[in-house]
């Protein structure tokens, strides 16, 4: 294989790269830079097409997932400058989040139907001088080096990004067949890493599956096996001891609420102040406080019935973390929004009883069935209380209580060194597409056969 001779690039960031390419700024390279379009209701009377419209949310990682995809109706004149193919890129020039930097951009690979991009992004098209795989592996790397920041503007807790002069950056840009050798190679490369995430994410389920059976089986039959039973008369759980009760949830409530966003939004958040708790920071028996943002000691004092008091148990009650639930230690003041539920019981229920209860196979098939009333869009109060739960004596469930938290000990050990590995495996995955887009890993059409 050739060896590189390298140069200085004259680009801070970058540093040195081969000398035979050739650092440029990416709008030099490109031929088209549109905003998207958000159209019409497509039952609507006005004139157009019904056309589907790519949005942030069906991006995946740096291509598009093709699933449940939006259709609205475009006008003609609209769609013929914004058609996307796969001979363009898009990015997205509005959102981001507190903790998220705006600016991902995504690659239409394999795209076959008519589309374009919501108003929230735009599509970059580029001369016949660069490949589109390489150049989407190539706004990945500046993406993940945060270095679209700079022209990232805040407005009204939306970010904006500032496309015409982010597209001033320069890169380093090689000749054409060896852009193409790179892609391929990331394709293949990635591909393998993504193979072996998905494994892993399997390995989590499974261990959560296997974890929420056996607190199912304990918490329905108890420490001792042989006590006679009885039939629930519910399917959630067919038997119980003899001298266990069956109930209500809210029978055992002494308070169930939920939290509210602060006026004003995303705008009264601050870097550090009290914790606001929200759905996406729920993991079972975990809270990701990585994307956790704050409020200030005034707007804490007045939401006064979402504060969080040691022992309490969380429940997401809305979207796609629906069911997760937490069960809260700590004495630090903190807060929910109106997305987490606060369940609260009273003394003769222990609290982490509780928790793993609504954590069971009982918990979450009362949540994800029709029982509840309002599916998977989220959980009223009323649907919470009328879940059915087996309730032992106070002292059986203490013991109860021991066995699951050994048990949720050996397994949070299996969750962590799993996740663990994941993280590694994503780290590389940025890490390989950097080195290879920016010349530190010298790539060529022989290399390609090494990740088969």
């Amino acid at each position: 294989m050739v060896r590189y001779d390298y140069k200085d690039s004259g680009i801070e960031w970058l540093g040195k790269i081969p000398k035979h390419w050739k650092p440029d700024r990416i709008k030099d390279k490109t031929t088209a830079v549109v905003g998207g379009d958000w159209g019409n209701d497509p039952e609507s009377e006005s004139d157009g097409e019904n056309i589907v419209v790519l949005r942030v949310a069906d991006l995946e990682d740096i291509y598009f997932r093709f699933e449940d995809l939006t259709i609205r109706k475009i006008k003609n004149g609209s769609f013929k400058s914004r058609q996307i193919t796969d001979r363009c890129v898009v990015i997205e020039k509005s959102g981001g989040g507190e903790k998220q930097l705006v600016g991902r951009v995504g690659y239409p690979k394999g795209i076959d139907f008519d589309a374009i991009c919501s108003n929230f992004m735009a599509k970059i098209e580029f001369d016949n001088t660069i490949d589109l795989k390489f150049a989407n592996y190539l706004f990945s790397t500046l993406y993940n080096s945060n270095l679209n920041f700079p022209y990232v503007q805040q407005t009204t807790g939306i970010q904006n990004l500032n496309v015409t002069y982010y597209l001033t950056s320069k890169v380093p840009i090689p000749p054409l067949p060896e852009q193409r050798a790179i892609a391929d190679y990331l394709d293949k490369a990635c591909q393998r890493i993504d193979n072996i995430i998905e494994i892993k994410q399997k390995q989590l389920e499974k261990i959560e599956g296997y974890f929420s059976s056996k607190v199912k089986e304990i918490i329905t039959t108890g420490i001792d096996k042989e006590i006679p039973k009885k039939e629930s008369g519910f399917d959630w759980f067919k038997e119980i001891p003899k001298h266990w009760k069956v109930v209500r949830l809210k029978s055992v409530l002494s308070k169930i609420n939920s939290g509210v966003t602060p006026k004003g939004g995303s705008t009264t958040y601050v870097d550090e102040g009290i914790p606001l708790i929200r759905s996406q920071n729920i993991r079972f028996d975990k809270l990701d406080l990585s994307e956790v943002v704050c409020i200030t000691e005034e707007i804490h004092d007045g939401m006064s019935n979402s504060k969080l008091l040691n022992g309490d148990v969380l429940l997401n009650i809305t979207g796609a973390s629906l069911g997760r639930c937490f069960y809260y230690v700590s004495s630090d003041e903190a807060n929910v929004n109106q997305h987490v539920c606060i369940l609260r019981p009273f003394q003769f229920i222990r609290t982490k009883f509780l928790y793993y209860l609504i954590r069971s196979e009982i918990g979450q098939a009362q949540i994800f069935s029709g029982f509840t009333g309002s599916g998977r869009e989220g959980l009223s109060f009323e649907s919470i209380k009328r879940f059915r739960i087996p309730l032992p004596p106070k002292s059986e469930q203490e013991k109860i209580e021991e066995q699951l938290d050994s048990l949720n000990q050996k397994i949070q050990i299996l969750f962590d060194n799993i996740n663990n590995q994941i993280n590694t495996l994503q780290s590389y995955r940025k890490s390989l597409i950097h080195e290879c887009v920016t010349g530190k890993k010298q790539v060529w059409e022989g290399e390609i056969e090494k990740v088969n």
